[in-house]
């Protein structure tokens, strides 16, 4: 049987060719000594000289060629399928929780533990907030599955454990830990998320947080049921997609 690999998703696309572009534009300048990073990476000193636009545009400045890389396949494959599950709307809401969520925690440990040394004009930048935040998503929906730890396969949940373990102890013990303190954020900020848009009472307060699909889902008895049934076997911060009788998470996607 021939392998085809998953197509990309509409917003993961566009976010892929985002970061690959600033990348090569970031190359060239850098033959000029025009560092891009100081115009679009965030830090606790820029923020609070104007740069109000970093917030967000340092997501999407990577550091090199193999942050591109692993960051982009986790895009495609993790974050395609993210997509696919909750909708462009929902998932959007998500990718913008997480890069506002890590540049608030950022700036605030910034603020309090580095005001005066030189990590407080030293940027922030790159997708892996975002990357770590998929990783984190998929190991709450599909604890199960397996995934890879460079060549080592370790069940999702136990990867994101090591993920936030790993983050931790740079965040603790590293002198460059400000920064895991920021993928910690998205990390958080990510699955408070997720606990919030499982929430109906939460959820209502919000109307525009819900979708066409779960919404229309919701009024069916068989929907009620699969409901029923995703309780029983584990924790689903978020509802299985309509027109799949049944969602399997013992049993990755397989393409072809």
């Amino acid at each position: 049987m021939q392998m085809q690999f998953p197509a990309m998703s509409r917003i993961n696309k566009g976010i892929v060719i985002t970061f690959l572009a600033l990348f090569i534009l970031s190359s060239i300048l850098g033959k000029s000594d025009v560092s891009l990073a100081a115009y679009l990476g965030l830090s606790s000193g820029g923020l609070l000289g104007g740069k109000i636009w970093t917030v967000l545009t340092y997501a999407f400045l990577p550091h090199g060629f193999l942050e591109c890389l692993f960051d982009g396949l986790i895009f495609w494959f993790i974050g395609s399928e993210l997509e696919n599950m909750w909708g462009p709307r929902r998932y959007s809401y998500f990718l913008l929780t997480t890069i506002l969520g890590a540049a608030f925690i950022f700036v605030l440990v910034g603020l309090i533990f580095f005001a005066g040394t030189p990590l407080e004009f030293y940027p922030l930048s790159g997708p892996a907030g975002m990357a770590s935040t998929m990783c984190v998503a998929y190991g709450v929906l599909f604890p199960e599955r397996t995934m890879y730890f460079f060549f080592f396969p370790l069940q999702a949940k136990w990867f994101v454990i090591l993920l936030v373990g790993m983050n931790l102890y740079h965040g603790f013990f590293t002198p460059g830990g400000l920064f895991a303190w920021a993928q910690l954020g998205a990390m958080f900020c990510g699955f408070l998320w997720m606990v919030f848009i499982s929430n109906p009472n939460l959820k209502s307060l919000f109307p525009w947080t819900k979708s066409t699909a779960s919404s229309e889902g919701a009024r069916t008895p068989h929907a009620r049921s699969r409901k029923r049934k995703s309780k029983i076997s584990h924790l689903h911060i978020v509802e299985p997609p309509q027109e799949e009788e049944e969602n399997d998470d013992d049993t990755p996607p397989t393409y072809h």
